[in-house]
């Protein structure tokens, strides 16, 4: 410091104190200022999102090849369990033409061509990051989705959140486009897999689709040598050079597959807990002609209207939310936690919408909405899908991957990795560039995953556990990581009169920054005030 003193005073030799203090003042708020961007941009955001991934997918390294498997490999294969997929899965199919069916309860729900999906006729919320990645890995997919003839999908994406006594306004509108605001489209799931399906085979040739179901794997000292599968009522095995598991929810590489190969898999690799989440979504395909008549602002078109999302800490369990997806469809989807009775008629909706409002006010056009339902009901031809949500659950192998006792040519990806609460997951996992010519892949992998998917898991657990008919992971109580809770609910609730609070959960909130912006010193401060004086 008197180093630092006798500089400042040769500099400003006939400087005031007041003028020294502010000078030095100054300096630290610039060093930390600065020492707080190279934090957050060189290492908070590499290792805890995939922002950096994007833009190097399809990019060579520096030995020439390309990190994405249908590039780095002379072929690919995925087999597929439902022939439909290979048979028909680069079509969508045509409303009219729908499988409608009288359910014993009595209402009307229809038969999804894929019987595996349980969440098949459902509406994704598409971070910009997951749409960004889909046309980085596929130029194509605009014009596909432009091809399927499904309407004006791609916008700025929009949440329309209400939660609780908040209502947040998204901070960019369609006319912010033009100025650089992020895209997403609005489509269904099965939507999605129809436009990814055929991005694949139209850049792609080498991959190869093919029906069956994998019974095992091949396996040779520390590697697997490929798949033994059943296909047209026969066993055969499948040579494979790398082999990625991506069997969802039913996690098999866990659950069978590496028990029956010999390799070593701790039985307490995977941790789930059990919301008992149901929920249901109603259908209603609104013909072009009654869009004229549409009593919602702003007229007809792809986005989010509203949703309703529960204060848990307030005590609120459900949700209901309406949104406008391709093909002129409404998706009304509503449930949440250990609900029974869901509504399965337009009458009993208005009910469960006025009971999920109470004494709050709800948008003035929802009413207006319903009796439009109501009146065209016969023409909108609506159907009811129920889904029974299976526990959450995380198979933890970055703990064993480091351990080298996993095959080193082996991962699982998505769900066959980590399912979380779909009111909550949207995530992308990227294969780090330079793992393909490691000696362990599942190490690398792993190590960069577990930063970028760990905080999802936590967050996501912590607000089901505020329901208090959740079943906890096993050795936990639902009190565990509450604060995370409170703090975001804060968060949300500064927002409602704080725009530069907003413009940060936002972005959080869709993937287009690191979740530790919001524990930035001056949020922070803002919901401690919040938590402590109410305002």
């Amino acid at each position: 410091m008197p180093a630092l003193n006798e500089w400042i005073c040769k500099l400003h030799p006939s400087g005031s104190v007041a003028a020294k203090t502010l000078f030095v003042a100054a300096s630290v708020v610039a060093v930390y200022k600065l020492s707080g961007h190279v934090l957050r941009e060189y290492i908070i955001i590499p290792k805890t999102t995939i922002l950096k991934d994007i833009d190097i997918l399809h990019t060579a390294r520096r030995d020439g090849k390309i990190p994405v498997c249908a590039d780095h490999f002379e072929s690919v294969m995925i087999i597929e369990a439902e022939a439909w997929a290979n048979e028909h899965g680069t079509e969508l199919p045509r409303t009219e033409e729908r499988a409608y069916r009288t359910t014993p309860g009595g209402y009307q729900t229809v038969t999804a061509p894929r019987a595996r999906i349980i969440q098949y006729y459902f509406g994704n919320l598409f971070q910009p990051t997951v749409y960004s990645t889909f046309t980085r890995l596929f130029p194509c997919v605009p014009g596909i989705i432009d091809e399927l003839n499904i309407g004006s999908t791609v916008g700025v994406p929009k949440m329309k959140l209400a939660y609780g006594d908040a209502n947040l306004e998204d901070p960019y509108t369609d006319d912010d486009i033009k100025a650089g605001a992020p895209i997403s489209p609005c489509l269904t799931r099965e939507a999605t897999e129809i436009v990814l399906r055929k991005a694949v085979k139209k850049t792609h040739p080498n991959v190869i689709f093919k029906t069956g179901t994998v019974h095992g794997l091949l396996r040779e000292g520390d590697s697997l040598t490929g798949v033994t599968i059943r296909a047209d009522g026969a066993k055969a095995d499948i040579k494979a050079n790398f082999v990625v598991d991506a069997t969802g929810p039913t996690q098999m590489s866990y659950t069978k597959w590496f028990q029956n190969a010999g390799v070593p898999t701790p039985p307490d690799l995977r941790v789930q807990y059990d919301p008992i989440l149901r929920y249901t979504v109603s259908i209603w395909t609104i013909p072009t002609h009654l869009h004229s008549k549409w009593p919602v602002p702003g007229g007809f078109q792809c986005g989010p209207l509203s949703l309703k999302n529960c204060d848990i800490e307030a005590g609120e369990s459900q949700v209901l939310a309406f949104v406008v997806a391709e093909n002129n469809q409404l998706l009304v989807n509503f449930g949440g936690p250990c609900v029974s009775d869901l509504p399965h008629s337009l009458p009993e909706l208005r009910e469960y919408t006025k009971n999920i409002y109470g004494d709050r006010k709800p948008p003035d056009w929802i009413s207006p909405l319903l009796d439009f339902m109501e009146e065209y009901e016969e023409e909108c031809k609506p159907f009811w899908v129920d889904i029974r949500v299976p526990p959450m659950s995380w198979v933890q192998w970055h703990k064993t991957a480091k351990n080298g006792t996993l095959p080193k040519n082996w991962i699982a990806v998505g769900d066959a990795n980590m399912n979380l609460n779909p009111l909550y997951d949207t995530v992308l996992r990227s294969i780090p560039a330079s793992c393909m010519e490691l000696p362990n892949i599942p190490q690398l992998f792993y190590k960069r995953q577990n930063p970028r998917v760990s905080s999802l898991w936590d967050s996501s657990r912590a607000n089901d556990y505020g329901w208090p008919t959740t079943i906890p992971v096993a050795g936990e109580d639902l009190s565990c990581n509450s604060w995370i809770r409170k703090y975001g609910r804060s968060c949300i609730m500064l927002a409602r009169e704080d725009p530069h609070v907003l413009m940060v959960w936002w972005h959080v909130a869709m993937q287009l920054a690191p979740g530790t912006d919001l524990f930035a010193p001056w949020i922070a401060l803002k919901v401690a005030r919040y938590q402590l004086l109410g305002w």
